[in-house]
């Protein structure tokens, strides 16, 4: 819903400024992506004791340090997506037409009105206010504050009283009366159907509304949800996210961590059963094995490669080497209810179209993993779009055109929606220098695929998790055994229970240090920030109504005054009281004739 309040205060030609206060983070990252600049309120105006005013306040003098002196606010509430068009003006206008205190936007009374409102005694109904009146037209007109917009000066915001919750408001209060559409405040379900219609009604100017070439600033309330203006440095390049069971995959998401256990149980359900509880000691959220019936997979005689000749030896071929490590449709039954008992999610790569059927049909995976020999497997890859479940397809080997008529049958078939890309190196193991993580910003970028990315990881190193989460991943693949040394194609190059802990660990540790990706100061350094740059001051005494000029001011760290970087907005005003010598400037001490107004929803 704050979107829709945003985009209706940037379309606003009276509101030169648009910023958003709150506490929640998931509508920072919506103000953010529309090029709002954030202030995060403090914890004591977060609670439900915290008032509305105090709040805006903040915002207004956090936007004041780092921005420009306003002379009049506009408060915007975050769960009132529709408005009625043109009222955010009209709001702005009669406040500085009447020069009155504050303006709000009121609708009338209809149905709900007094005169036909009763009390029950019992069930006996009772006027509430005594009268005969049976018409509408004969109502008295009464109206309600709607809360679609509130414009005051900023001298009356700062105003508090203990007696008057409303003193923000003064006391010269305006009003100015919704027309040509409604307003719906959302408090409940059917507030939120009636909004929907409207604005899917209204979807085609809703979003092209905004105006272009303004220095545009709005103030926004988030208790309700609200924004400050502030540029994303990666928002433009983030691909849409995706949803396995309940997790989001995708941008400024936790990795999705899927530990391999593949083979690496030797036929044997009961170790498949300890790797399962490995991979959930070690905090990874899925694992997965290899589904495949060998006579189906392979043809008789193909030979193994090196890799598996070197690790498996008395494997004449693949399908010798594979039946050995097959498990049949009862022991992964066994396996998916061991991870749902455990608690991680459970899947499988299906290596043909009946074992896919039967693990979305039968065990219903949460995700279908395609391998990367695979990625030519048309019929293999029309099944699993069929199926209506998210898509991880790994791209090891492949040219980039042949991942590209992959991403166009899956298009096709209108999956792209919940496909996930993964990097993937076809050499077992990867060497170091030939993981080519920067393959994974390749994938996110090329135009052609728009999707999320990661790295199915056949390194034998730990650290390779948290370099590919710094070049972008949003899934990594990870090989599991339960011993190192044991004969078998895969453990040796797969990671002991106590090296895949390790792995997580870092990759957690690196999304931390990655953080949201947004040019704007971290929390930790708003202190320095606050203390450390330079404030204006007066250089000498300056009298009241005389014009500010260079030699009058200097810049000094000091715990008050405005910014710096405002100095030449402060140059050429005029003082609006005698100000002493070394005294900081402060937006009250100076006289404006702009009309600076800032919106605050």
């Amino acid at each position: 819903m704050i979107a829709h309040t945003i985009e209706q205060a940037k379309a606003a030609n009276r509101v030169n400024a648009v910023c958003v206060t709150t506490d929640l983070s998931m509508a920072a990252d919506v103000a953010r992506k529309l090029g709002v600049y954030v202030v995060d309120r403090p914890p004591e105006l977060a609670g439900d004791a915290a008032t509305v005013d105090s709040a805006v306040r903040h915002a207004v003098e956090t936007y004041e340090q780092f921005r420009k002196p306003v002379t009049h606010v506009v408060i915007l509430y975050g769960n009132v997506p529709v408005r009625a068009p043109g009222i955010i003006d009209l709001a702005v206008e009669h406040l500085m037409k009447t020069g009155c205190d504050s303006v709000r936007s009121i609708s009338p009374v209809d149905k709900q009105h007094p005169d036909w409102l009763h009390r029950l005694e019992g069930d006996k109904l009772v006027q509430f206010r005594k009268n005969s009146i049976y018409r509408r037209q004969d109502l008295e007109p009464l109206f309600y504050h709607d809360g679609a917009v509130l414009a005051v000066t900023r001298s009356s915001l700062f105003l508090t009283s203990r007696d008057d919750n409303h003193a923000f408001l003064g006391k010269d209060r305006r009003a100015v009366v919704s027309s040509g559409g409604p307003t719906v405040d959302v408090d409940s379900p059917a507030d939120m159907a009636v909004a929907e219609g409207i604005l899917a009604a209204r979807a085609t100017s809703l979003g092209m509304q905004v105006e272009q070439g303004l220095d545009t600033v709005t103030l926004t309330d988030a208790s309700r949800g609200g924004g400050v203006e502030s540029k994303s440095v990666n928002a433009s390049s983030q691909c849409p996210a995706i949803q396995i069971a309940n997790r989001t995959i995708g941008d400024l998401q936790s990795t999705f961590i899927i530990a391999e256990a593949g083979v690496n149980h030797d036929g044997s359900v009961d170790k498949a059963k300890a790797l399962i509880e490995a991979a959930k000691a070690a905090g990874a959220d899925a694992v997965k094995f290899q589904y495949f019936i060998s006579d189906h997979l392979v043809a008789e005689n193909t030979p193994t490669c090196d890799y598996q000749i070197q690790n498996d030896s008395g494997a004449r071929n693949q399908r010798e080497l594979l039946r050995r490590l097959e498990l049949n449709e009862g022991e992964f039954r066994e396996l998916a209810k061991c991870a749902r008992d455990v608690g991680i999610f459970f899947l499988a790569t299906p290596f043909g179209i009946d074992e896919l059927h039967f693990l979305t049909n039968d065990l219903r995976v949460p995700a279908i993993k395609i391998a990367s020999p695979d990625i030519i497997n048309i019929p293999l890859l029309t099944a699993a779009c069929e199926a209506d479940l998210p898509i991880i397809l790994s791209t090891g080997a492949s040219h980039e055109s042949e991942i590209s008529r992959a991403v166009d049958l899956i298009r096709r078939c209108g999956a792209a929606g919940r496909l996930a890309l993964l990097h993937c190196v076809s050499s077992y193991p990867t060497p170091r220098g030939d993981a080519r993580l920067r393959s994974i910003a390749a994938l996110k970028s090329h135009e052609h695929f728009g999707v999320p990315t990661g790295f199915s990881d056949h390194t034998a190193e730990i650290e390779t998790g948290a370099a590919a989460v710094f070049a972008g991943a949003a899934i990594l693949e990870k090989h599991l055994t339960l011993d190192r040394t044991a004969k078998g194609p895969d453990h040796f190059f797969s990671l002991e229970p106590s090296q895949l802990r390790d792995f997580v660990t870092a990759v957690r540790a690196a999304e931390v240090s990655m953080g949201n990706g947004y040019l704007e100061p971290s929390p930790a350094e708003l202190q320095v920030r606050e203390l450390a740059r330079g404030r204006i001051l007066a250089r000498r005494a300056i009298s009241a109504d005389e014009i500010i000029r260079n030699d009058m001011l200097t810049v000094r760290r000091a715990p008050v005054g405005i910014s710096a970087a405002l100095w030449n907005t402060v140059i050429g005003s005029r003082a609006a009281t005698f100000i002493s010598a070394d005294s900081p400037i402060t937006p009250s001490m100076l006289q404006t004739d702009r009309t600076d107004s800032a919106a605050v929803s």
